[in-house]
């Protein structure tokens, strides 16, 4: 059975911030970035198991696009549901900011 997929606000604005920038000096590439960004997140459908947990991130999982580009998102297995958090650029220093529960702080 197939997972239903939830882009979630802040991934929406994390992308747009991103492609923006981006389009900025190749409007064609943004347009390549975000399709591929997004139809990769879709994919999540089936099988959203296949990429690796993140480390101090309690059940968030990690993709990477075109080397620098991280989407990260959560499973709700009993709901059958997948939610993409966010998008951000790995050249940044750090890797954006989660809900508290998600982070393993206490």
């Amino acid at each position: 059975m197939d997972f239903k997929v939830i882009f979630r606000d802040t991934f929406l604005a994390d992308l747009e911030s991103l492609l923006r920038l981006i389009a900025a000096e190749n409007p064609t590439a943004a347009i390549k970035l975000g399709d591929m960004i997004v139809q990769r997140g879709e994919s999540l459908a089936f099988f959203p198991e296949r990429y690796p947990k993140v480390r101090q991130r309690r059940g968030v999982r990690r993709f990477i696009v075109r080397k620098y580009f991280k989407v990260f998102y959560l499973i709700d297995h009993e709901a059958r549901l997948v939610e993409i958090l966010r998008c951000w650029d790995g050249r940044r220093e750090s890797d954006p900011a989660l809900p508290h529960h998600l982070t393993g702080a206490r």
